[in-house]
């Protein structure tokens, strides 16, 4: 059983800016919407719930709770595969960060990203559920060994607790029912320095305006509070 917070980054924007202002007129934006609504995976998923929960108060509904189910990843997880989606949450903010900064590095070196800088937010989710306990399957296993064990996860549990990768000793979950979501809230901002090979530079968008070599996330030691 869990119940404490999960945390998670995803790609920040400043302002934010509706999808297609600036490419069509202002007159047509409800008829865009409307065609949106009818094919967008997610907010017809989420019409559907509205009418199990009777409204738009359930944590479920909630996008950031939502999205990460409907908007499949055709690798999968840790775990999973893509056919059943796992929200994937750290028990603290530094193993956020790190598992963060190295799936950055992994898709910008895919993509020979030239040097840029990318903000990130942090979200914040109180998780209550009965899990699944991996934590003492070794952490080098292959992705064939991690998805053998994903099998065995019952259907009836929230999902799976594990050991990660870049902070042997920090737990994280894999969560497969988001109804053990409380509500999400954002915490602090960052930006990720991408030199062209790796995460060079963390900078954090705090009163002290705090900067990291990354390299410091994946160590023992607590270097970022809860």
């Amino acid at each position: 059983m869990f119940k404490g917070f999960g945390y998670r980054l995803i790609p920040s924007r400043f302002p934010s800016v509706e999808v297609y202002r600036g490419l069509v007129a202002n007159d047509r934006f409800d008829a865009l919407y409307e065609a949106e609504a009818r094919t967008n995976p997610r907010l017809l998923s989420k019409e559907q719930l509205l009418v199990s929960f009777g409204g738009e108060g359930s944590p479920r509904l909630q996008n950031w709770n939502h999205a990460p189910f409907r908007y499949i990843n055709p690798e999968g997880s840790r775990f999973f595969p893509s056919t059943l989606p796992a929200l994937e949450l750290a028990s603290d903010p530094q193993t956020a960060l790190a598992r963060a900064v190295r799936r950055r590095e992994i898709f910008l070196g895919r993509t020979g990203e030239p040097p840029i800088g990318i903000d990130m937010r942090m979200l914040k989710t109180p998780v209550e559920g009965a899990f699944a306990d991996l934590t003492s399957l070794p952490i080098g296993m292959s992705d064939a060994d991690c998805r053998a064990a994903g099998e065995e996860v019952p259907t009836e549990l929230a999902g799976a607790a594990f050991y990660t990768p870049e902070r042997p000793k920090a737990l994280c979950l894999a969560v497969t029912d988001n109804s053990c979501l409380g509500a999400t809230i954002q915490t602090a901002h960052y930006r990720f320095e991408w030199d062209g090979k790796r995460i060079a530079k963390l900078y954090a968008f705090t009163e002290a305006g705090e900067e990291w070599d990354p390299t410091i996330l994946c160590g023992g030691e607590q270097v970022i509070a809860a």
